[in-house]
């Protein structure tokens, strides 16, 4: 039966000895160190045993226990035990603690290699070399308010015993898990817990020290930031069954925790093997321990001293586990390049889990961590179980410049499981490749992923848009958008084509409309009432092979799935007729009119998105003349009803759809011209999450605003948006302060008329660049970002003589990786095709 933790600590000879608590705490006074100052230090390492010899390892070995002392101090120190069991433990640990020549206390300031008496010869005793690299801790929040001490300790790992025999057989994946013995603190892996003054600590706080990564926090800094990938390894309570399970009976471990520290191979990233017989200098592996404990009622009561047990064990799975210190940008992407350079075949993420991989084969959503107690019921875990909830395996949440990789797979995560997914609860749908289909991987399981885009691929730089609908559990339905990413192009364009369409064309989209992998071209013609259909026959060769009545006067054209069957279909906004209709596509790239839908007076452009989080893709248009914005929504198969209007500024002449407040569904934004003598303005539409929208109120952008995108251009991770201003000849860039209010920048001078714009990544450095088709000019004018939402311009592509060119796409239309443009000119009879070069 356990001892509680205040008799096993006030009488067992593991206290530190009177002398090295009194030295410790002398120096510490002495320095001027109060018990809040946390600095992090690196202390001198010690030596180490050479080599006699070594034996081939069992898959578990013995016991580490490591110490870390000094906490709230800038004297942060380490020391380390290792045994092959905990009677072998305690009786190493009085030895230290008694002062002994051959071993420093835990509180010592000269760390020291585990390299303790009473080997018993023949070599492999089960025990490990560790040698003290670095330690430290310090604090996040204040002391009542939910502040947090973090305490870290780093150790060199040598493939040897602790006496520094060398081991003949290689050693992988080597893992320290946390675990309770005879010696631990109830039913913890906490073995010591002590006050400044060496008296032991309450022994609730050893329920309260929870597992981190490895983290930092830098001087002037109030961000936590993660410093190292494979770290914290998190396994499910069967693998920590089964370590528990390969232990030495004689070993006394009560139970192993399903938590602790991997050992990383300290030179090579792509690897975490520790050679067989190491030279004695040569330390391969490194391990880092590293806690956080809650700042108590009083600095007197914070813990001084902590002691942890692990249990070191290696196998031939490669684990790797994204902390939850690590769900950031630049945390996930360490994670991913490392499990990468591992080839992880297990990856564990946490919730909210906001790591944007390929759909893993191996991946896992652990949704709760047993840290204290029996594993029936725990008495800690690393995190609150989100609940009965859903989310995206995806961040951030307002989609902007998260830049999806092609062949990407979409991950939804949720607790419990999720059961019923598939592309009517969890839908992917890609607006120039189409809806992505196939099989639904881990359904049933608390992380479900996607399939890809069709054909294997999503396109360089489409929008990807992904609804988790509230079928799936969740009281609110998810809507998020995010671009795919391109890869190279100068942005430096050549024009390579001038294909004849008609008179008037208008309102331009790419998309694979024939499904054959690659983009064609539709465009509305406004005098025509109808839509021409360009076939893409290679880098540049387009034709029109079809012709489609719609309404009349069709200004805006959107390309999406719009009946939910995968291939892309198209809908106009019919200026003089008030109305939008529907072109269905019979999945060869031909197409039937479904007929159409009214709107309010003079629809000239059009948006499309889930607007209500059902799972399929709804409309919205812009009414130039009613001063509204018409919502029609889809029942599924692509027949659509209005819901009604909501008043814009005066004028709409653009509308797009993003979210702009980074709360999960789609808003809206238009451009107003007013007149030719006043401000244009955006008027910003807050979804409420089911399609209805309120104004939010506007901001004043440059005369004549004609069209709007929406994209995130200074790289903060939240949408930004951009007007072109056909009278005042300019560009106004409207930064997001995060909530979705929105502040002009300034603007871009143009040095000509521009009725259109599009944001795309024209020159492959990762940030959004801006494309605008100066009408009287015959040329097409390339912005470059500076990563910041700075644009400056650059050679523009002219066109040829009385082009006209009015309305522009951006899209990889040669199917090479970085993204081309294709503009309507709309006073001639042509469209052109500019490549990049």
């Amino acid at each position: 039966m356990k001892t509680t933790a205040n008799s096993r600590q006030a009488g067992r000879p593991g206290t530190r000895s009177a002398l090295a608590r009194t030295t410790l705490r002398a120096l510490a006074l002495a320095l001027g160190v109060a018990a809040c100052a946390d600095e992090p230090t690196r202390p001198a390492t010690g030596g180490e045993n050479p080599p006699d010899g070594g034996r081939t390892p069992s898959r578990t070995l013995g016991l580490v226990e490591i110490t870390i002392s000094g906490l709230g101090t800038d004297r942060v120190t380490s020391s380390a035990l290792s045994a092959p069991t905990v009677a072998e433990l305690d009786r190493l640990r009085a030895l230290r603690d008694a002062g002994g020549a051959e071993a420093a206390g835990p509180g010592s300031l000269t760390p020291q290699a585990v390299t303790l008496p009473d080997h018993t010869g023949g070599g492999g005793d089960g025990t490990l070399q560790l040698e003290l690299l670095a330690t430290g801790s310090f604090t996040d929040g204040a002391r009542g308010s939910g502040g947090y001490r973090y305490l870290w300790a780093t150790y060199r790992v040598r493939n040897a015993q602790k006496d520094g025999t060398a081991y003949d057989t290689p050693r992988q994946n080597l893992t320290l898990y946390a675990v309770d013995t005879d010696g631990t603190i109830g039913e913890t892996a906490i073995s010591q817990l002590e006050l400044f003054d060496g008296t032991p600590a309450d022994p609730a706080i050893a329920n309260q020290l929870l597992p981190t990564g490895a983290v930092a926090k830098y001087p002037g800094s109030n961000t936590i930031e993660a410093t190292d990938p494979d770290v914290l390894q998190l396994v499910t309570e069967t693998v920590a069954d089964a370590v528990e399970a390969a232990a030495s009976p004689s070993s006394a471990v009560v139970d192993v925790f399903p938590y602790g520290f991997v050992v990383r191979n300290a030179t090579n990233p792509n690897d975490r093997t520790l050679a067989a017989n190491p030279a004695p200098d040569q330390f391969d592996g490194i391990v880092t321990f590293a806690f956080k404990v809650p700042l108590q009622a009083t600095p007197a009561a914070d813990p001084f001293t902590v002691s942890f047990v692990f249990l070191a064990t290696d196998d031939d799975e490669v684990r790797i586990t994204q902390s939850l210190e690590e769900q950031s940008a630049a945390g996930t992407a360490a994670f991913e390049a490392r499990a990468a350079a591992l080839g992880a075949s297990s990856l564990t993420l946490l919730p909210p889990g906001p790591s944007t991989f390929r759909g893993h084969p191996g991946a896992q959503m652990l949704c709760e961590v047993r840290i204290a107690g029996p594993a029936s019921n725990p008495t800690t875990t690393l995190f609150p179980a989100p609940g009965n909830k859903v989310w995206l395996v995806a961040a951030p949440l307002p989609g902007g410049n998260s830049y999806l990789a092609p062949d990407v797979r979409m991950t939804a995560a949720g607790c419990p499981a999720i059961s019923n997914a598939g592309p009517t609860t969890f839908a992917v749908h890609g607006y120039q490749s189409g809806r992505a289909s196939g099989t639904y991987a881990g359904v049933g399981t608390s992380l479900v992923v996607a399939p890809t885009g069709p054909g294997g691929a999503f396109v360089a730089g489409e929008e990807v848009e992904v609804t988790l609908t509230s079928a799936l559990g969740a009281t609110q339905p998810i809507v998020a958008r995010y671009r795919v990413a391109a890869s190279g192009g100068s942005g430096v364009f050549a024009v390579v084509g001038y294909p004849d369409v008609g008179t008037s064309p208008r309102g331009i989209v790419a998309a694979d409309l024939d499904g054959d992998n690659d983009l064609d071209l539709a465009v509305a013609r406004l005098d025509g009432h109808d839509v021409k259909i360009l076939r893409n026959g290679g880098p540049g060769s387009f034709s029109v092979v079809d012709s489609v009545a719609v309404g009349q006067r069709p200004i805006g054209i959107v390309a999406a799935d719009l009946d939910g069957d995968g291939d892309i279909d198209l809908a106009t906004a019919n200026s003089a007729e008030n109305t939008v209709t529907i072109l269905l596509n019979n999945g060869s790239g031909t197409f039937t009119s479904a007929g159409s839908v009214a709107t309010e007076q003079d629809p000239v452009w059009i948006a499309a998105a889930d607007l209500d989080g059902d799972g399929d893709i709804d409309l919205a248009t812009a009414n130039s003349i009613a001063n509204t914005v018409t919502i029609l929504l889809n029942n599924g198969s692509g027949s659509f009803t209005s819901a009604g209007s909501v008043a814009t500024g005066t004028r709409p002449q653009g509308i797009v759809a993003a979210d702009l407040d980074g709360d999960g569904d789609m808003d809206l934004a238009t451009a107003s011209s007013a007149s030719d003598s006043v401000p244009g303005m955006v008027t910003i539409l807050r979804n409420n999450g089911s399609g209805s929208f309120t104004s939010a109120g506007s901001v004043a952008t440059g005369n004549g605003a004609q069209a709007i995108v929406a994209a995130d251009l200074d790289g903060d991770g939240d949408i930004d948006l951009a007007t072109a201003n056909s009278v005042a000849s300019t560009v106004t860039i409207l930064r997001n302060d995060g909530s979705g209010s929105f502040t002009a920048t300034g603007s871009i001078a143009l040095g000509g008329n521009a009725a259109s714009l599009v944001a795309a990544d024209l020159d492959g450095d990762g940030d959004l660049d801006l494309a605008v088709p100066l009408t009287y000019n015959h040329r097409v004018q390339i912005y470059r970002n500076d990563g910041a939402g700075t644009f400056a311009s650059s050679s523009p592509a002219y066109l040829a003589a009385n082009t006209y060119p009015s309305m522009i796409v951006a899209a990889d239309l040669d199917r090479d990786g970085d993204i081309d443009v294709a503009t309507s000119n709309g006073n001639s009879s042509t469209i052109s095709v500019l490549r990049n070069q």
